[in-house]
């Protein structure tokens, strides 16, 4: 009989979901070259979401929390780095 641990496959995916959920709008970004459909606002948020809940692995030794965060963190920031370079020259304010 297979042994299915319910909690550990979940905080396992958690994180891997987690880690590609800003992948698909870096991309297109990065493509487009627009941000004019980005909010700042949203992105500071998830970019703070994303950093307690690192600090929350590293205090609670949580190596799946503390590597999905370091992964989204980077993900984050190369988004907010594009939006942040795109606004400045104009770009996607059509």
């Amino acid at each position: 009989m297979v042994n299915i641990n319910v909690p550990i496959i979940v905080a396992t995916l958690a994180p891997i979901i987690n880690c590609i959920q800003l992948v698909p709008q870096l991309y297109k970004t990065y493509i487009t070259k627009s941000v004019k459909d980005l909010s700042l606002y949203s992105l500071l948020l998830i970019l703070t979401t994303n950093l307690l809940w690192l600090l929350h692995g590293y205090f609670i030794f949580d190596l799946s929390l503390i590597i999905g965060g370091i992964i989204t963190a980077f993900v984050n920031m190369g988004l907010l780095v594009l939006y942040l370079l795109y606004r400045k020259k104009g770009r996607g304010k059509e």
